[in-house]
């Protein structure tokens, strides 16, 4: 009988896991689609103020799609998105590509991405920041590691949460296909460590044997780091921090 296709836990939420495991397919893997985390709005007053004054602002940073769809999403009922297409509106700074064509999926380019797709990166490798106000809308559990390295560079941020993440409730089919084994978890947030792992120690369960052989691939450095905190060993992280560059890391392991 020919060999089965590895089978690769995807961690991502419900609403981005399709895709991510139709790459996986695409290469010859097969997905075990077991979201982790779900998002959660948080009241819009403070992005309100933030709108209604965004040309009083230099610089408007996005660190991730989730971050964008949910900027956008409070934007568009309050018809805020008109100011983002003026020409006296903020520049926009993008973590990577996938935030990048989410935003142009909305009509908008980025004026800036950074040639390593990490926060800390971002913050280093934007021009003088010198009193520059920055907007940085993005989930309540945020590193302070961005706003810190912007600061020091002398900017003025403005950090706002518009979500919450939350470990997500797994269904028993989930929990039933998880059961059946895998040979690796993909991790593309540090969130979706937590929750993984949330899910999986809990005592009712006996799915903690799983991990230990399997293999660990993680999106970028602060995902990897994030799981080396809780104890697990990563295998791998791509030299790009996509989750295009993931899949082929993966594809090229189990050649």
């Amino acid at each position: 009988m020919p060999e089965q296709p590895s089978r690769i836990v995807v961690t991502r939420r419900a609403e981005q896991a399709a895709g991510f495991g139709d790459q996986l397919r695409g290469v010859g893997l097969t997905p075990v689609i077991f979201p982790t985390i779900q998002l959660t709005a948080l009241p819009t007053e403070a992005l309100d103020v933030a709108l209604a004054e965004l040309s009083g602002f230099d610089w408007l940073i996005f660190t991730s799609v989730n971050a964008i769809d949910f900027f956008f999403r409070r934007a568009d009922e309050l018809n805020g998105v008109d100011g983002l297409r003026s020409t006296n509106r903020p520049s926009i700074a993008v973590v990577g590509k996938a935030t990048a064509r989410a935003l142009v999926e909305r009509g908008l380019q980025p004026d800036f991405m950074p040639t390593v797709f990490t926060g800390a990166a971002l913050a280093a490798e934007l021009s003088d920041l010198t009193g520059q106000r920055i907007l940085l809308p993005r989930a309540r559990a945020g590193g302070r590691a961005i706003i810190d390295s912007l600061s020091a560079r002398g900017a003025l941020v403005t950090d706002i949460a518009l979500y919450d993440t939350m470990t997500a409730t797994p269904t028993a089919g989930a929990l039933r296909v998880l059961a059946q084994g895998f040979e690796a978890i993909t991790f593309a947030s540090p969130s979706s460590v937590r929750g993984f792992l949330e899910i999986v120690n809990h005592p009712d369960r006996q799915l903690a044997p799983l991990i230990d052989a399997a293999i660990i691939a993680c999106i970028g450095p602060v995902t990897a780091q994030a799981a080396r905190e809780h104890g697990l060993t990563v295998t791998l992280t791509p030299d790009e921090y996509t989750l295009e560059a993931l899949v082929q890391s993966l594809a090229r392991y189990y050649t």
